[in-house]
């Protein structure tokens, strides 16, 4: 009789041990797999030169004079009055971001007192600019990125108050045989 009881507790052991192992390796169990997660896409255009390849935008802008009964078309003057256009596409942008455009005068530019006076945005109203601050900034949404941002820069040849030439400057910048240049400075940040 106790032979059967140690053969049945004995049994009854290995019949738990199998039963718990077999428990026990369900919850040991492991999987190995890949998540795939899209990268958001940073492809900003400016007058369609692509920005990701260059920290600066090297796009020749063309302002336009429109010239007036005192003043030939396309030609800059004291008092000058012209714009010019920048198209930026962020259609292929997958996140927010800042642009902010400077603008000063070049340098090496004949014309020392240009100075950017208003700007519009997709048509819209006006908006003045301080001559200390030639600078236009905003944030754009990536649910907005749906069409492409137009704006216009509207420049002057500034030949009065705050102007730094003065009439024999002027004159001497139409005989200098250097252009009037400006700078345009494009900086894109994503928003966090």
């Amino acid at each position: 009789m106790k032979k059967r009881l140690i053969l049945l507790v004995v049994l009854s052991i290995i019949l738990c041990l199998f039963f718990v192992q077999e428990s026990l390796a369900k919850y040991i169990t492991t999987a190995d797999e890949t998540a795939n997660i899209s990268i958001a896409r940073w492809k900003i255009l400016v007058n369609d030169e692509d920005i990701r390849d260059e920290n600066t935008v090297n796009t020749v802008i063309n302002p336009v004079f429109l010239g007036n009964d005192n003043i030939v078309e396309n030609i800059i003057a004291p008092t000058s009055e012209g714009y010019f256009d920048l198209i930026i596409d962020a259609r292929e942008a997958d996140v927010s971001f800042k642009y902010k455009i400077s603008m000063s005068v070049n340098k090496n530019s004949s014309v020392k007192d240009l100075v950017a006076t208003k700007y519009v945005v997709n048509g819209g109203e006006p908006i003045t600019m301080d001559i200390n601050n030639q600078t236009i900034e905003n944030t754009v949404l990536y649910g907005n990125n749906n069409s492409t941002i137009n704006i216009r820069v509207y420049i002057v040849w500034n030949d009065g108050d705050g102007s730094l030439m003065d009439n024999s400057a002027d004159t001497l910048a139409t005989t200098s045989g250097n252009s009037a240049m400006m700078n345009v400075s494009l900086n894109f940040t994503q928003v966090v």
